[in-house]
């Protein structure tokens, strides 16, 4: 099915919306998503939460964060030629316990080294809004399979 996906409006930083995996997903991993942003702050992040980190991505960039707040920081956003947030993509996340691997609307978007001890973990989908804000965003389609 789809979902619309509201971020909680909350006080602060940024506001959060997130949709996280009832069960554990077994790594290697695909998990597809189509989305779109429905507003206009495509300068804020949709993520892809993962084994060990977030996949984020913005208008025009692509970046992962791996609970490290240092890294990231030193870390650049990668650009993602055209990528506007607005229209819908295809966003697919391979990962194993080695990397994750970005593609999206099938060409290659980022290759993220990621050694992970854990076999198994919850995955999901999510976004950051402007304080106080309830932004949106819609998933056209969500699945998750099994790695190949």
């Amino acid at each position: 099915g789809s979902y619309l996906l509201a971020s909680d409006g909350a006080p602060g930083r940024y506001s959060v919306g997130e949709l996280i995996s009832v069960d554990e997903v077994a790594l290697p991993y695909r998990f597809t998503v189509t989305w779109r942003r429905l507003g206009v702050e495509a300068g804020r992040s949709m993520h892809v939460l993962v084994a060990g980190g977030v996949v984020l991505i913005k208008a025009g960039a692509i970046n992962f964060w791996a609970y490290d707040d240092a890294a990231f920081a030193s870390a650049a956003w990668q650009p993602l030629a055209g990528h506007a947030a607005q229209n819908e993509h295809t966003v697919v996340v391979d990962q194993d316990a080695g990397a994750v691997v970005v593609t999206i609307d099938g060409a290659p978007a980022a290759r993220f080294p990621l050694t992970v001890a854990r076999a198994r973990a919850h995955v999901g989908v999510g976004m950051k809004a402007a304080p106080g804000a309830r932004s949106k965003i819609y998933l056209r389609s969500l699945i998750v399979a099994a790695g190949q």
